[in-house]
């Protein structure tokens, strides 16, 4: 049986809601009803009452509960005992939201490899939505990331900040000039957009959208213009012309590792959590 089939079973019954499943997987509502009809006629059973905004379970829903969660978790289990590689080395599959790569982080990172000396590190850079999938698949053991997606089997734990601050070409010297020449816009997530659009510009119209940083800060270069960025980059910008534009507001929000419940006994993920404790990007 496909176990895409058994997690958007145990979503819908998180969330009790199809659409809202539907956002959590990243896949359409159509696509998450297609899958429980799947499972009701594997199992010849009804797995939901479907009434409208009310969401139940049957008794032969409740009664697959159990057993959907087993199947899930001993595939993770299998997955992390496959990490133990011969002679003792350990492995650590680590997610890195889009935008957050930087050289603060590499150095928490190597200060993980230098206390842990087996350590082998896997860190793949992704969009959110494909860290939470993977997460949820079990091919990444932690994540970390912002703006956090709903997940109902996803753990959260704070570590930082992301400070994302207004940076512009030398030659700029206010905000209204940075947005109405050659503005960038970076794609930060939810959060972000609604306070972009609430205290920065109600209709940007960017000379260009990226999620991209490096080519975003090429751009700034190049053509003159004005971007959000991490505060962290501020040194190695201003070696580059680009500077802090003083009067414009700045959008804080909460940087958080993402772990599936599995994994929160690993001491692996404890070290990292606190080698990333008051990140501040």
């Amino acid at each position: 049986m496909d176990t895409e089939l058994l997690r958007t079973f145990l979503e819908v019954k998180a969330t009790r809601h199809f659409g809202r499943a539907a956002d959590n997987l990243f896949i359409t509502q159509a696509a998450v009803s297609a899958r429980i009809k799947q499972l009701e006629s594997y199992f010849g059973a009804p797995l939901f009452h479907r009434d409208r905004n009310n969401i139940q379970l049957t008794p032969e829903g409740e009664r697959l509960v159990p057993h959907a969660e087993s199947i899930l978790i001993s595939l993770l289990r299998a997955r992390q005992d496959l990490a133990l590689r011969e002679g003792g080395d350990l492995r650590l599959s680590v997610g890195v939201r889009q935008g957050l790569w930087c050289d603060i982080l590499q150095a928490r990172l190597d200060q993980l490899h230098d206390e842990v000396a087996d350590l082998k590190l896997h860190i793949e850079t992704l969009s959110q939505e494909m860290l939470a999938k993977k997460l949820r698949d079990g091919a990444l053991d932690t994540a970390l990331v912002f703006d956090t997606p709903a997940a109902a089997e996803l753990e959260s734990h704070r570590v930082g900040d992301l400070r994302l601050r207004l940076f512009a070409h030398q030659s700029i010297k206010n905000l209204a000039e940075a947005v109405s020449t050659r503005y960038i816009y970076l794609q930060w997530g939810t959060a972000f957009s609604r306070f972009h659009v609430r205290q920065v510009a109600k209709d940007p119209i960017p000379y260009l959208q990226t999620n991209m940083v490096d080519a975003a800060i090429a751009q700034v270069q190049r053509q003159q213009g004005a971007c959000f960025f991490p505060e962290a980059l501020q040194a190695s910008l201003l070696e580059q012309g680009i500077c802090r534009v003083s009067d414009a507001p700045e959008f804080d929000t909460p940087l958080t590792l993402l772990v599936h419940p599995y994994m929160r006994t690993s001491s692996l993920v404890r070290r990292l959590k606190h080698q990333l404790n008051n990140l501040n990007l």
